[in-house]
């Protein structure tokens, strides 16, 4: 059994993530740090409750940003449909460019009010100072206490620090690294620190880390769950791979958001901290039928006792519910929402299923353009003509997306004529009835993601053929490539080129590899930084396409794929985002991103 549920025997004392107040975790604001740490179980439980503060909201499932949107609905992925025409969502306000240190709500508190710029909580500062709280007073645990379970704490506490650096380098790139937990007399007023500086604090942190956790997975109840040592080199894996990229890898005089100089050996080092995720063994992707497209979908709600899914490596757990569900239900139900709907710039980068590029130039394509696509586009989208045996309350439904259709009409119609399937379990949840649960479980990093990042970072270290030296499972960025897209039922990377009439070239992998990652990992929070990280964000186009789809009077439908439903704002500032004011202002030592 490999990561089933975010700590069994937490949650049968009453610890639940989709709870509010979650029970048996000790803040130690409430009691003394040697009352927590001298008791081997208080210390777990303080350990518990910082793991409350990943970002995810708990009451509303992936839809982290406020007006229970997703991140996908600021970047070219989607845009956000709401019930509510008054009041923009935050991802409406960021798409129109109507952002900025003052006045941007990222994250949904619990209460639904926001917080301000999420600097502290859900994902950067609050849940740092648990994490360094820790670190500082597991010295107190028992002698008693086993020397696997005393590190496996501060190895939780390590990566948990690292991780909520990352979760802000991410958005702002320089941050100030906080690596102590701060006395009421120190100086609190502290400057950001550079992009080399931060990278350096989260990698090491994350080697630190992975050499106090267990050499193995976790199969105890009181373990599954927990940050591991895949976990920590994951991570690594990842801020690596961002630190290569060319919005970071530069030449530039702002230490902040650039290293100042470009160095082609990073991208090595990326390729060689995912190459040894994926030596550790530990991992494999989510395959339990020949059907690739039941198997994209199924990932991302089969949990539980005895479901073999080896893909995950570390995320937010839940309990079963059905929030995903109410927060995107398409028009044409009781209770629908509308919520994230995908845009036809990411209809059209899904692939035909012999690997070769869709055309509304082709005319058969233009035709029929939902038929023959990658599987992964079945398990995502939500289309005109698609037919489901049960979805909600109804059988056998057929959905109607064309001008007049029953999932086009009301507050909570699409405007791009899709609506999102990926994550939801629309077969056992009934929105509609308030019915049934799922699982919906946010993967920070799952081993799909892992394989792409050694594909894209091997293939610009050394190109198709590149392999990271004296490993024990070498795989070359086509082969890596070539396992996500097998997953999912598309032709290896030889065959889909070969059918374009294209060469194998560093140039046109990576071409493959940019638009894998866009479909393999879509609505995942990735697109929206992947644009930026890139540096292509100016080239995208400055609005969101739909499809105006009409019924003819013999039954067939014909397709204007050209309609702009939303435009959206990119300036160069947005490549990062804005220091709330209120930090800038409380601390004068700290600088605000260029263009804010």
């Amino acid at each position: 059994m490999k990561r089933i549920i975010l700590f069994i025997a937490v949650m049968a004392t009453g610890w639940m993530y989709g709870c509010k107040r979650p029970l048996y975790v000790v803040p130690v604001e409430f009691k003394s740090a040697e009352y927590v740490f001298s008791d081997s179980a208080r210390a777990e439980f303080f350990m518990n409750n910082a793991y409350t503060d990943l970002p995810a909201d708990v009451s509303n499932s992936f839809n982290w940003l406020d007006g229970n949107a997703m991140l996908a609905s600021a970047s070219d992925e989607a845009m956000h449909i709401s019930t509510n025409k008054t009041s923009p969502s935050a991802a409406q306000r960021m798409s129109a460019g109507n952002w900025n240190p003052s006045n941007m709500r990222y994250y949904r508190a619990s209460d639904g009010a926001g917080e301000i710029g999420s600097w502290l909580k859900w994902g950067g500062y609050h849940g740092n100072r648990k994490a360094n709280t820790a670190i500082k007073n597991l010295h107190l645990l028992p002698t008693t206490v086993s020397e696997r379970y005393r590190n496996r704490l501060m190895g939780e506490a390590l990566f948990l620090r690292a991780l909520h650096h990352w979760f802000l380098f991410q958005k702002w790139g320089g941050i100030p690294v906080v690596d102590k937990s701060f006395e009421a007399s120190d100086d609190v007023l502290v400057p950001r620190n550079s992009v080399r500086t931060v990278v350096d604090f989260i990698t090491r942190s994350c080697d630190e880390a992975a050499a106090l956790l267990p050499d193995e997975s976790y199969t105890e109840p009181t373990e599954v769950g927990r940050a591991d040592r895949g976990s920590c080199m994951a991570l690594k894996a990842k801020v690596l791979l961002y630190a290569a990229s060319p919005l970071y890898n530069r030449a530039g005089d702002d230490s902040l958001t650039s290293y100042g100089n470009v160095d082609a050996g990073r991208w090595a080092l990326a390729a060689k901290a995912a190459q040894d995720v994926v030596d550790l063994g530990w991992y494999q992707l989510y395959q339990p039928t020949a059907d690739g497209a039941r198997n994209y979908k199924e990932y991302f709600n089969e949990w539980g006792a005895g479901n073999g899914n080896r893909e995950f490596i570390f995320g937010r757990l839940r309990t079963p519910n059905r929030d995903t569900e109410n927060d995107n239900f398409p028009a044409g139900f009781t209770n629908a929402k509308g919520g994230t709907c995908p845009s036809q710039d990411l209809v059209d980068a899904y692939e035909m299923k012999d690997g070769t590029l869709f055309s509304w130039d082709d005319p058969a394509q233009a035709k029929d353009p939902y038929l023959d696509r990658d599987p992964r586009f079945y398990a995502s989208i939500i289309y005109n003509g698609a037919k489901y045996a049960k979805f909600a309350n109804k059988s056998n439904y057929t959905f109607q997306t064309y001008t007049g259709g029953e999932n086009a009409q009301g507050l909570a119609k699409t405007e791009t004529s899709y609506y999102l399937l990926k994550f939801t379990d629309y077969a056992n949840v009934n929105p509609a009835g308030n019915s049934g649960n799922a699982y919906h479980n946010w993967s920070y990093f799952r081993y799909a993601e892992v394989l792409l990042n050694l594909a894209e970072a091997g293939n610009e270290a050394g190109g198709p053929a590149y392999v990271v030296p004296a490993s024990n499972n070498p795989l070359t960025p086509v082969m890596a490539l070539n396992l996500v897209r097998a997953r999912a039922g598309m032709p290896d990377v030889e065959t889909s080129f070969a059918n374009r009439g294209i060469a194998l070239t560093q140039e046109n992998l990576r071409a493959l590899i940019r638009n894998e990652r866009r479909i393999e990992l879509a609505f995942e929070n990735q697109r929206y930084f992947d644009v930026r990280r890139w540096m292509i964000i100016e080239d995208l186009p400055q609005f969101i396409r739909g499809c105006m789809i009409t019924k003819e009077s013999d039954g067939s439908f014909t397709y204007d794929p050209d309609v702009r439903v939303e435009n959206k704002v990119f300036e160069e500032k947005h490549y990062f985002f804005p220091i709330p004011q209120t930090e800038v202002n409380r601390n004068p030592n700290m600088r605000q991103n260029p263009g804010w």
